[in-house]
């Protein structure tokens, strides 16, 4: 493959194992990012985040 354009709304398959033993970089990006999660009027707080990371070989679908 070819490092090009960022992409998005895609999906990645595979066992999640697999997958993480393909990490082959990580920036030094960190970010987090506050939120809520909610059902049937309750709230609750959530984070979502990490940096970017660069896997070789896993399929990836989408738009």
């Amino acid at each position: 493959g070819e490092l090009s354009q960022m992409v998005r709304d895609v999906s990645l398959a595979g066992n999640i194992l697999e997958v993480l033993s393909k990490i082959d970089g990580i920036g030094n990006d960190l970010e987090f990012h506050g939120g809520t999660c909610g059902k049937n009027g309750q709230q609750v707080p959530d984070m979502t985040g990490g940096p970017h990371a660069r896997i070789r070989s896993v399929p990836v679908g989408g738009m």
